[in-house]
């Protein structure tokens, strides 16, 4: 999931990430980047936006995806859950990226959390202990 996946998609990432230090598991903590970022692209549309911001608060993650309903934001973080319906589309994945986002900072002494963006998308957030 990268440049070539956001170019195939039509959309554009922003992304601003400064240099901040987390003590933990860089393989699972590159499963966690790598996790929110396939997860605004797959659920964006032709044209949309990602961004991505990293600093001393943690790592933020919105798209302009389709608009998500309170009810499902909760959800969202339970494995298998989906905020739409599964359309058995080649890459749409297993609906477990955003649960293995949660389990990987709880692990990390961290937490986990989305909020419905205005107009459509979602932006998720994830606060890690920093190292000083």
């Amino acid at each position: 999931m990268g440049a070539a996946e956001a170019e195939e998609r039509a959309v554009t990432v922003d992304v601003e990430a400064p240099p901040v230090s987390v003590q933990g598991d860089p393989v699972l903590l590159d499963h966690l980047v790598h996790d929110l970022v396939a997860n605004a692209l797959r659920h964006n549309h032709p044209g949309g936006t990602v961004r991505g911001r990293v600093g001393p608060g943690g790592l933020e993650v919105a798209n302009t995806g389709p608009v998500v309903g309170p009810a499902v934001l909760p959800l969202l973080f339970e494995p298998f859950s989906r905020a739409q319906a599964r359309r058995h589309a080649p890459g749409e994945g297993a609906g477990l990226g955003l649960s293995i986002v949660a389990s990987v900072a709880r692990a990390h002494g961290g937490d986990v959390g989305a909020a419905a963006n205005p107009g459509g998308g979602l932006t998720a957030r994830v606060t890690l202990p920093t190292c000083a």
